[in-house]
């Protein structure tokens, strides 16, 4: 997607949060899987994509 502005914004159009994801976005869920806050947390699938799932 780099380089192609119009090719960018047509994707971005497919997820609810409207913009690319962030290594972030990705580090903020490892560190809560990560943590004592998620101790009870067993067998789950957590997709971190934006949205994109959900807009299927």
């Amino acid at each position: 997607m780099n380089g192609d502005p119009e090719r960018l914004k047509r994707q971005m159009e497919k997820y609810i949060i409207r913009r690319p994801g962030r290594p972030d976005d990705v580090a903020n869920m490892v560190l809560f899987l990560s943590s004592d806050a998620s101790s009870w947390i067993t067998g789950q699938v957590y997709p971190v994509n934006g949205g994109f799932t959900f807009a299927l």
